[in-house]
């Protein structure tokens, strides 16, 4: 049995995907603008032998039709929220081999100064940063900044683009060796090592030298959560952690051997990518208890506001819909992981599903030894590497799995036992491995590699 990867799924606000939980007497998100509360997380996280932290974010809030329902401010729907990448230096300050992962958008931000702030943050972190790439589907995002809508596909397109130009900055601009800090001879590096680079691609333009000096992993890993055949295309080529949709180990199983045949369809090795899914526990003395603990918790979710948070990620309003149709039907210029999960279902399912479990996919309940039943098998059935778990109530449902689960886990040889300070693509794939592999795309930009100037279409 392969030990799996522990990360903790979470979003610098109010909710997190059941709308309406914010309000559980056990929930303490309102905490959320308090450094110290994430401190604490962080720190309780260490302690349960989780792998890194998954900070989503968005600039967006629900929209739909131009308008903002009175719901959207009442359950905090996506809105208030902070920006999340501030909160890593304060969390790898406070810890020693928790990693982190964050959000940032190749259709908002700039390449330039994206790369910027991994490398800093890659620094500051001492290798423990990765980086989510999303394509940012939001139609009210493009209003807050002024720009026109960019078809789905389009979106790729202009991501490989982004993702190339950010490679030759981190890989490209400075030689290995290049930095001396010699000041017996006061050469601080060595101009003969460090070059401009040159990029002229179909939506960026870039020619100068990186202002970073290489961090310990220069790019940090790269994480991707694209569904749609484009997304998956991407993932393939690009992606070293993938993030999963599927409500079942069929389910699961399909991507995971899509996913892995598609990295090796693209030159890259079928262990080259770690395929992960969402994760959330309720444990009980008895599987009686559990469920209604679970019962419990979905109590409290807030229909309309599920409504509001699923339009929100992809432009498709529930409540217009025939509740009799397919919902294989259902199209969208929107983001398409929520869409493919119900291909198969009938719109009335769909939207039952979602209003109970939000954007969750594996729910499990039972005495803690029987999860971790439920958990190997898993395992086994799907070959995943590991789990993005979705607390009910933080920090309760962390404590929870930290102090009961991981115990049992570890027992069973599914969870490391010994704590390692290395870097983030270390903890994937194994001591030495800090650095992007020579079959990555990115490692083809390095300092001193014939590439050409144009992007990869």
């Amino acid at each position: 049995m392969k030990q799996i990867l522990l990360g903790a799924f979470e979003i610098n606000q109010v909710n997190l995907t059941s709308q309406g939980l914010w309000a559980h007497p056990e929930q303490h998100t309102y905490r959320y603008k308090e450094l110290a509360y994430w401190i604490e997380l962080a720190q309780l996280l260490e302690r349960g032998f989780f792998d890194f932290i998954f900070l989503a974010d968005s600039y967006g809030y629900p929209w739909l039709h131009g308008e903002t329902l009175d719901v959207t401010f009442e359950q905090a729907v996506e809105v208030p929220k902070n920006d999340p990448m501030l909160l890593i230096p304060a969390l790898a300050a406070a810890t020693a081999d928790l990693n982190f992962a964050v959000t940032s958008s190749t259709t908002f931000e700039e390449p330039y100064a994206n790369a910027r702030r991994f490398a800093t943050l890659d620094h500051l972190t001492n290798g423990r940063v990765g980086w989510n790439v999303v394509t940012t589907s939001s139609a009210v995002v493009s209003e807050l900044f002024g720009r026109q809508a960019i078809p789905h596909d389009e979106r790729y397109a202009r991501a490989q683009d982004f993702l190339d130009l950010s490679y030759k900055l981190f890989e490209g601009s400075w030689e290995d060796g290049s930095v001396l800090v010699d000041k017996a001879t006061r050469r601080y590096a060595d101009p003969h090592r460090i070059h401009p680079i040159s990029h002229e691609g179909r939506y960026f333009t870039s020619h100068g030298y990186f202002n970073s000096e290489p961090s310990p992993q220069r790019t940090p890993v790269i994480l991707q959560a694209g569904a749609s055949s484009t997304g998956r295309a991407f993932a393939a080529a690009n992606a070293e952690l993938v993030f999963l949709q599927g409500k079942d180990a069929a389910m699961l199983r399909k991507q995971v051997d899509d996913l892995r045949a598609s990295a090796v369809a693209a030159g890259r090795g079928n262990t080259a990518i770690k395929a992960i899914s969402g994760l959330s526990v309720v444990t009980g003395s008895s599987s009686a208890e559990a469920e209604d603990r679970l019962e419990e918790y979905l109590s409290w979710v807030n229909a309309d506001a599920a409504r509001a948070y699923y339009a929100m990620m992809t432009g498709v309003d529930l409540a217009a819909l025939d509740p009799n149709a397919s919902f294989s039907t259902v199209t969208t210029e929107g983001g398409r992981t929520q869409v493919e999960r119900y291909k198969d279902a009938s719109v009335r399912e769909a939207a039952a599903d979602f209003i109970r479990r939000g954007m969750r996919e594996l729910i499990l309940t039972g005495t803690p030894a029987g999860v971790v039943e439920q958990i190997a098998a898993l395992v086994e059935e799907t070959d995943l590497d590991g789990f993005n778990f979705t607390p009910f109530v933080s920090p309760g449902s962390y404590r929870e799995f930290g102090e009961l689960v991981v115990p049992e886990l570890q027992r069973a040889g599914l969870v490391r036992t010994e704590r390692s300070a290395t870097t983030f693509r270390e903890r994937l794939f194994g001591a030495g491995n800090a650095r992007l592999p020579e079959e990555h795309p990115g490692a083809r930009f390095r300092a001193g590699a014939l590439v050409s100037d144009e992007a990869v279409p």
